[in-house]
């Protein structure tokens, strides 16, 4: 019984992998990993993200939290509306919804106790 229900998931998974959202995420996957430009991106975000972090630790009184959440909110948005980026995380949570809805189906299906991820992924109480 056991056996069936890996094997099944296995070929849950299979299906998953074949969706066409899928295949492009792993494409964009790919480039976030080789775009010289979005890896610039992705490492200019990633260092205002540790200068933001260092300066909101004193939070209003250091002299250049300013400048800093200034710079961290333009690094951010020249980040997440660049067409790779943006692409990339629209599938994320395309795919996301897919995972949340056969994790929701298949904890109601057992029972209605189990708790499981809802719409906006957070896990119900019971």
């Amino acid at each position: 019984m056991k056996e069936i229900v890996i094997n099944a998931v296995y070929e849950l998974v299979d299906e998953i992998k074949d969706l066409k959202e899928y295949k492009r995420l792993l494409e964009l996957r790919k480039l976030t990993d080789t775009d010289p430009l979005v890896i610039k991106l992705i490492n200019e975000f990633n260092n205002i993200k540790i200068k933001y972090d260092e300066v909101s630790k004193y939070g209003k009184h250091h002299p250049d939290l300013k400048e800093v959440q200034l710079a961290l909110a333009k690094t951010k948005e020249q980040l997440f509306t660049n067409k790779v980026i943006s692409e990339y995380k629209k599938l994320e949570k395309e795919v996301q919804k897919v995972l949340d809805e056969v994790s929701r189906k298949i904890a109601g299906s057992v029972s209605p106790k189990i708790k499981h991820p809802n719409e906006i992924g957070l896990i119900n109480k019971h």
